[in-house]
């Protein structure tokens, strides 16, 4: 009876010596290829609003309750989560660091397991992008001493348990991503704005989709509308603009319009007055040739589709640059997309 006791104390002992050697910190990553440009991944990750898209844990508890709070995406933005113990648990997570189109830090609180830091790298590989999803954790931090002894002999699963965990989650964003559009907008100049209405002289053209039948179609508009200006005494208020009407296989039909501070009483036939496009958009801001402006329409629909955000009934373009004083490398075009209102408004 004597030699068990001192065995149990032995195992004991050992046990207690071998866990206080066991490190307190765990680290685990798990990387993955997907084919689509950084930009699109880091829309993504860097906001709450598509965690049900490709989070492992989402649906894993059809009764938690999932709230977002803060900015829809970047620093400051949050997901906080209470549901089953046994399948995700409560806590919270919380965006703390945002580089565009390289990393992501996130804080992740699971109340009384301790809190973690988390996050994303992205680095390119080929014409895609090389995720990594990493978990750091100090397993003594925020925890009683029992907690935190026993948790250096958990931190040996931890590779296992949330690795796995990682892997599929790696899996669903690399399906969802690819499935959204592949044009890579990282270098173009894209802002939210919300755009004002403008008193507006206009023409209604139409051409095929040629730029060289577009380039006419809009300069004989673009003149009839300076005649009359010119021999109204009218003042141009703005830049001269171009609004998307059809934009099909049969051609192309659009406004050749001129912002002016106040419409005229009367106006020849063949021109017309109104109000520009106003409401929530996107712009890109485009420089060269307005030969090259599809590629920046691509990237911004690659965008749109990376934020969630929906195209509304009309895009337009405002030519910043005189084109007849400005080098083609040199011109500046913006392009406009305007957004559908969300559901419900």
């Amino acid at each position: 009876m004597k030699k068990v006791l001192l065995l149990a104390l032995f195992l004991l002992a050992a046990f207690v010596v071998t866990g206080y050697l066991l490190p307190r910190q765990v680290h685990v990553e798990r990387s993955v290829t997907i084919e689509r440009p950084a930009g699109v991944v880091f829309a993504i990750l860097n906001s709450y609003q598509y965690f049900d898209k490709w989070s492992p844990w989402a649906g894993r508890d059809p009764q938690a309750m999932f709230i977002t709070s803060g900015p829809k995406s970047g620093v400051g933005a949050r997901l906080s989560w209470n549901g089953d113990p046994q399948l995700v648990g409560s806590g919270w997570q919380e965006i703390v660091a945002s580089k565009p189109y390289e990393r992501i830090d996130i804080r992740l609180d699971f109340d009384a397991q301790g809190v973690a830091d988390t996050g994303f790298l992205l680095a390119p590989e080929g014409d895609g992008t090389r995720v990594t999803w990493f978990f750091d954790s100090d397993l003594s931090e925020g925890v009683n001493q029992l907690d935190a002894f026993l948790a250096r002999y958990f931190g040996l699963l931890f590779d296992r348990w949330v690795g796995g965990d990682f892997e599929q989650g790696l899996a669903r964003l690399k399906r969802y991503a690819e499935s959204l559009p592949a044009g890579s907008f990282n270098a173009l100049e894209i802002k939210r704005v919300d755009v004002a209405a403008q008193n507006i002289l206009y023409v209604s053209t139409s051409s095929s989709q040629e730029p060289a039948d577009i380039a006419e179609a809009m300069a004989q508009a673009y003149a009839r509308i300076g005649t009359f200006m010119f021999e109204s005494g009218i003042e141009r208020a703005a830049p001269p603009m171009a609004i998307t009407r059809v934009w099909a296989e049969g051609g192309y039909e659009f406004d050749a319009a001129v912002p002016v501070a106040e419409i005229p009483a009367e106006l020849p036939d063949d021109i017309q007055a109104g109000q520009s496009p106003s409401g929530a958009a996107v712009r890109a801001v485009h420089h060269g040739g307005y030969d090259q402006l599809m590629p920046t329409y691509e990237k911004l629909a690659a965008y749109l589709s990376a934020h969630g955000l929906s195209q509304g009934e009309v895009s337009w373009e405002h030519y910043i640059s005189d084109p007849a004083t400005t080098a083609l490398a040199d011109r500046v075009t913006h392009v406009y997309i305007m957004l559908q209102p969300p559901s419900g408004n």
